[in-house]
């Protein structure tokens, strides 16, 4: 059996493939014995990568471009089962929509960030100025967090599923929105490979992908019978997890295929951010398994 490292910035629904591919021994038939690392985001799994820590991994297109826009020894190999912006942004039960943000406090990751971008477009379509009509509110490590609603920190906010599910299914948020709705064609979650390993082992990477993608399949295949499991991974009522899988399964990317097309898009949606990327041509940044 060979050792892999898995390294994920975030303890989200995206995980689970992982978990349950460890479960079910997808990645044991191929000779693997697969651990997941956390990082606290992008750029601290950039680092791990680049310091030759990890070899595999996932996070959002935006770090990637920015970690290999300063050196990062790695390609994007496949893209992570939430494809496109299943960012769902959530408000408290009183707050019927969107267009009633006015005058509220919106926890974002921080200024600057995706989220800021994200929510000042959302905004702006519903005719509310971001700048004087709402308080945006960098919440750090608080993100996605349900103690902001518990305790009156914010009154909307972006939230990730599980704990999206549970918020709902404890009365103190509704969905009132999602960012997908706005920027339909975007290549959010990849999966990247470290240069070392696209050189060295590409038969261990191949082998790796196959499981992931048996993990994957499997869940569309029985969604059911993973919900014990998931339960247990997220700390969730069985019936929270299965909302929150119900919700963007039919969306998810099983094959690991990557949207060309959503990943150009991405870029010029970072331009419009002010973020270089200005000469990065996408089959630099790509390598095809």
């Amino acid at each position: 059996m060979q050792k892999v490292v898995w390294g994920a910035p975030s303890f989200w629904i995206e995980r689970f493939p992982l978990y349950w591919g460890i479960d079910q021994g997808f990645f044991a038939k191929q000779g693997i014995d697969l651990d997941i690392w956390y990082s606290y985001g992008g750029p601290e799994l950039a680092r791990a990568v680049s310091k030759g820590k990890i070899h595999i991994g996932e996070m959002g297109l935006p770090p990637f471009v920015t970690a290999y826009r300063q050196g990062l020894p790695a390609k994007i190999v496949g893209s992570s089962v939430i494809q496109q912006l299943d960012h769902y942004l959530a408000a408290r039960p009183n707050i019927a929509s969107t267009a009633d943000l006015a005058g509220c406090r919106i926890g974002i990751l921080s200024a600057g960030s995706c989220d800021d971008y994200f929510i000042r477009k959302i905004l702006s379509v519903h005719n509310i100025d971001p700048n004087g009509d709402v308080e945006l509110m960098p919440l750090g490590e608080d993100y996605g967090k349900l103690d902001l609603f518990m305790d009156g920190r914010v009154d909307a906010a972006f939230v990730v599923e599980p704990q999206l599910a549970r918020g709902e299914h404890e009365g103190l948020v509704r969905v009132i929105d999602r960012v997908a709705d706005y920027f339909p064609h975007y290549q959010w979650g990849i999966i990247l490979a470290s240069e070392a390993w696209l050189q060295e082992q590409g038969d261990l990477l191949g082998r790796l992908m196959h499981a992931f993608r048996q993990a994957c399949r499997s869940i569309v295949d029985q969604p059911g019978q993973t919900t014990d499991l998931g339960s247990r991974v997220f700390g969730v009522a069985p019936e929270v997890f299965e909302r929150a899988l119900q919700r963007d399964l039919p969306r998810w990317e099983t094959d690991a295929r990557l949207d060309m097309a959503g990943l150009q898009s991405a870029l010029k949606v970072q331009e419009t951010m002010g973020l270089p990327t200005a000469n990065l041509a996408l089959e630099e940044m790509v390598s095809q398994l």
